[in-house]
């Protein structure tokens, strides 16, 4: 799977540079659009700058024409020689600028001042009319035309803005200087809506820390006088600012400040040009401002995206399938296989990454459960022989063959007690000071007259050790027995009602004079009993014992340990305890291997 993440770590580099790409782009756009802004505005400045002086020129060229009236000329020159009533002269000058401006709100002039030689006014048209006598020869354009000049000016008083031009009034021999005339002219509304519609961009004139007039909503640029004031040595230097950033609401704003000359800049009068600024270029506006055409077809390239497109998705599922579904399938198939005993193991060196290591915790898996030793029960497993041997189980207790468990542990039964539960002859009293008391056993009962049997056919049996302990029989015979013994089975199966075995008689092999205890009563009389069924009975434990000797030696188990009354004794054990489990008539046994080693199953039989 390495090519596979080699893939999509090369997709999602190539994306992240994409997203970069998207967001970083439009920055330097930004830059090199405000940079392209910002020289506009500076050829905005010098337009003005220059309509400025024009401005200027064509008042003072107004002026000197104003000054250059007859009727004025001699007023001024009456009043600078002192001839004359000043009230008179104010009236006579005062209604002489009347009929040469008549048109002045028109126009743009907001007063009109004529003053003497000596710098006192003499009359005032629009503000102050009736005001005369003050002299204002301080004012530095006042002076310059006192002297010959013609100047101009921009004075700032009272929260307004003005534009002054002067010129000097000369006798009628043109041999003296009389007087001269001022102009005030607006420098507010009217010279920003002008230069608007000039230049183009926006104009605000600032006074201090107001805006004195604007062509935007005032409200909006209160932020401008002190953004003005901060670059103060900026403008002081060069005269201007370089281009800044205004932010009104949501909306950018790209200025550029210039102080008036003259008196103003004393009281730091600027006008500022402002421009609105592109809005920031981030991919979502970019896409936001994106029209039909610019995604029509032959403008943007469809075709070449989406081939690049299907070539990275063909390339990442080829190696998809190549390096992860592919190696999936055969090892499944192998697991399979390994299912199914074909293969032993799966090969892992086949397989690379997280598929390899699969593979060998499968094999070592398989490992562990195939040669792991199988769960030891308590009779699992053990040597019937060395059972015998020791009497018993292992532990001491004896083993229920019809539900395959240990049941509770008993101490050894008594001979006499095994003898009569094998031939149904009453117990016997245990001996003096051992076991606890008798328990009474129901008498046999009397066997039917029959006819005399035949002699039993003697049993061979091998290695018979001599009897533990003799008891009498009913018939007054005796038989060797031995403490029970513990014979492995498997599980019972279903119970079968097709055999009748009849009940097993006293084996000849087990005769002997009785000699430890008296005879018991005798029964009442009644027929005598055949003993066919207990002679095939004993038939079927011989039959047994022979075959499990004979397949103990087949398995390579020793037999000599093997006692053949320890079998017989277990043998009609396992019986009796089927016949009062499951109320069926008799058991029969089989032999069979278990684990490589000869063992024996018991099976209930019903009538």
């Amino acid at each position: 799977m390495f090519l596979s993440k080699i893939w999509f770590v090369l997709v999602g580099l190539l994306a992240g540079i994409a997203v970069t790409a998207a967001f970083v782009a439009p920055r330097p756009a930004d830059r090199h659009i405000e940079q392209l802004e910002g020289q506009r505005l500076d050829r905005a400045q010098y337009a003005a700058e220059q309509m400025l002086k024009n401005d200027a020129r064509r008042w003072i060229d107004y002026v000197a024409k104003l000054g250059r009236d007859a009727h004025l000329t001699e007023a001024l020159d009456s009043s600078s020689r002192g001839a004359g009533e000043p009230k008179a002269l104010h009236e006579t000058v005062r209604s002489r600028l009347k009929t040469l401006v008549p048109d002045r709100a028109s126009i743009g002039v907001e007063s009109l001042i004529a003053v003497d030689n000596k710098g006192r006014v003499v009359a005032r048209v629009g503000d102050d009319e009736g005001e005369y006598g003050e002299s204002i020869a301080g004012a530095e354009v006042v002076g310059d035309a006192l002297r010959g000049y013609m100047s101009d000016d921009v004075w700032g008083a009272a929260g307004r803005l003005r534009r002054v031009g002067a010129a000097p009034v000369t006798s009628k021999s043109r041999d003296r200087i009389v007087g001269a005339v001022v102009v005030a002219v607006e420098t507010g509304k009217r010279l920003a809506d002008m230069w608007k519609r000039n230049l183009g961009v926006d104009v605000a004139i600032v006074l201090g820390k107001n805006v004195v007039s604007s062509t935007l909503p005032e409200a909006l640029l209160g932020q401008l006088p002190q953004l003005i004031e901060q670059h103060a040595t900026e403008i002081a230097s060069h005269k201007r600012t370089r281009a800044l950033v205004l932010y009104m609401g949501n909306e950018r704003m790209l200025l550029v400040a210039a102080p008036f000359v003259g008196e103003a800049s004393e009281q730091r009068a600027y006008y500022v040009l402002l421009n609105k600024k592109s809005p920031e270029s981030d991919p979502w506006v970019l896409l936001s401002n994106a029209s039909s055409d610019d995604l029509r077809w032959g403008r943007f390239p469809w075709l070449s995206l989406g081939l690049g497109i299907l070539a990275m998705i063909a390339i990442g599922l080829i190696l998809q399938r190549t390096e992860v579904e592919g190696p999936i399938r055969r090892l499944r198939a192998e697991v399979h296989s390994l299912a199914r005993n074909e293969i032993q193991k799966l090969d892992d060196t086949k397989y690379g990454g997280r598929l390899g290591g699969v593979a060998r915790d499968i094999n070592a898996t398989v490992e562990r459960f195939t040669h792991a030793p199988a769960p030891k029960s308590e009779t699992a497993k053990k040597d019937i022989a060395a059972i015998l041997d020791r009497g018993g189980s292992a532990d001491g207790k004896s083993f229920d063959v019809s539900r395959g468990k240990p049941a509770q542990p008993t101490p050894p039964p008594n001979p006499a007690s095994v003898a009569a539960s094998l031939f149904g002859a009453p117990k016997l009293p245990p001996p003096a000071g051992k076991g606890p008391a008798p328990v009474a056993v129901p008498a046999a009962p009397a066997p039917v007259p029959q006819a005399a049997p035949a002699p039993a056919r003697p049993v061979f049996l091998p290695n018979l050790p001599p009897p533990l302990e003799t008891i009498p029989s009913p018939s007054g015979e005796f038989a060797a027995v031995s403490p029970s013994s513990i014979i492995e089975t498997q599980d019972l199966p279903s119970l079968r009602k097709d055999v009748t075995p009849p009940p097993v008689p006293v084996s000849a092999a087990f005769a002997a004079p009785v000699a430890a205890a008296p005879p018991p009563p005798a029964p009442p009389a009644a027929p005598v009993a055949t003993s066919q069924p207990r002679d095939e009975e004993m038939e079927h434990f011989q039959q047994v014992f022979e075959e499990y000797i004979a397949l103990r030696a087949k398995c390579g188990e020793p037999t000599a340990s093997v006692a053949a009354n320890k079998f017989f004794a277990k043998l009609q054990s396992n019986r009796d305890q089927l016949i009062a489990k499951y109320g069926c008539r008799t058991a029969r046994f089989s032999v069979y291997v278990k684990d490589g080693k000869a063992a024996i199953k018991a099976t209930p039989v019903r009538g």
